[in-house]
C-alpha cells in the first residue's frame, strides 16, 4: 500500500492527474467526459457505510492541492503503520476499518475543496443494485462502485446476477443483454414506443433509423412512429427539396411505398 501511495505521488510531481478506482468497479463508459479539469479532488458522491464519503473513485489532479492533498494521504497511512509496529501484534484499541486509506480520504477531505461526481452517473453498490436511482430515471451509469457488499463470493454472485460479469472460472461469455434495469428474475416485458420528429435531414435520419434497428430491446415489444414537419411558408427552395427528398424516402403509406426496410 505505501509504495502505490508514493508511486501516485510521483505521478503528481511530474505533473500527471491519476484516478484510483477499487477493482470491484464496474466501468460502462469513459468517465474522463464526466470530470472537472480545474478541481484538485473529485470523487464519487455517495457516502461509504452512510456517514462517509466513498474513496473507491477519486480523481486527484496534479496542482498544489492535489500534491498537498495526497502527501496528507501518505502521512496518515504512515501514522497508522507506526501505531500498527508499536502494537506489535497485540490487539489494539482501534478498529481495522479505521486505519485504511478510505478513513484517511474521509479525514483529509474535510478540509479539502472537492467536486463530487453525479450520483446517477456514478452510483455506489447500494445505489444501483438495491435502490435501482439511476435506473427509475432512466439513466445508464458511466461507472458503478460495486461496495455495499462485503467479500469476493457475494460481489461475484451479484455481478452475475446482473450479468455485469463476462467470465466466471476458466470459461468467458460475452455481455450480449446489455445492462439489465432490474434484477433478472425479473422476467417483465416493457411496451416501448419510439417517436421520431424529423423534417429534411435525411442522412441523420438514415443514420438513426439504422442504430434503431441493431440496437438490443431485450425482448421487449416496440412501436416506431416517425413524424415528419411540413416546410412553412418561409422555406427557402433547398429547404423544401431537402424535405421531399425525405419524405420520398419514408413514403407516405398510400400511393408511395417507404424505402426503409
Amino acid at each position: 500500500m505505501a509504495y502505490r501511495l508514493h508511486f501516485l505521488m510521483r505521478v503528481l510531481r511530474l505533473g500527471y492527474h491519476f484516478l484510483s478506482a477499487d477493482i470491484d468497479s464496474i466501468w460502462l463508459s469513459n468517465p474522463f467526459e464526466h470530470i472537472v479539469q480545474d478541481t484538485s479532488i473529485t470523487i464519487q458522491g455517495q457516502t461509504h457505510k452512510e456517514i462517509k464519503m466513498s474513496g473507491g473513485f477519486v480523481i486527484v489532479h496534479a496542482t498544489t492541492q492535489g500534491r498537498i492533498f495526497w502527501q496528507n494521504i501518505i502521512d496518515c497511512q504512515q501514522q497508522n503503520l507506526e501505531y500498527l509496529r508499536r502494537q506489535n501484534g497485540s490487539q489494539h484499541k482501534l478498529g481495522m476499518s479505521i486505519l485504511t486509506e478510505q478513513e484517511c480520504i474521509n479525514d483529509r477531505l474535510n478540509s479539502t475543496n472537492k467536486y463530487l461526481l453525479d450520483p446517477y452517473l456514478f452510483p455506489d453498490g447500494r445505489s444501483f443494485f438495491d435502490q435501482q436511482r439511476p435506473q427509475s430515471r432512466g439513466i445508464v451509469p458511466v461507472v458503478i462502485h460495486g461496495n455495499w457488499l462485503v467479500g469476493l463470493e457475494p460481489k461475484v454472485k451479484r455481478l452475475l446476477a446482473w450479468n455485469l460479469i463476462a467470465a466466471t472460472a476458466n470459461v468467458c461469455s460475452p455481455l450480449e443483454s446489455g445492462i439489465p434495469y432490474s434484477s433478472s428474475h425479473d422476467n417483465t416485458r416493457v411496451h416501448l414506443r419510439i417517436r421520431v420528429l424529423s423534417y429534411n435531414r435525411l442522412k441523420s435520419l438514415q443514420r438513426l433509423l439504422s442504430s434503431l434497428l441493431v440496437a438490443n430491446y431485450l425482448g421487449d415489444s416496440v412501436e416506431l412512429e416517425i413524424s415528419i414537419d411540413r416546410p412553412s411558408s418561409n422555406a427557402t427552395a433547398a429547404a423544401i427539396n431537402e424535405w421531399k427528398q425525405l419524405t420520398a424516402y419514408m413514403g407516405d403509406g398510400v400511393r408511395n411505398s417507404s424505402k426503409f426496410r
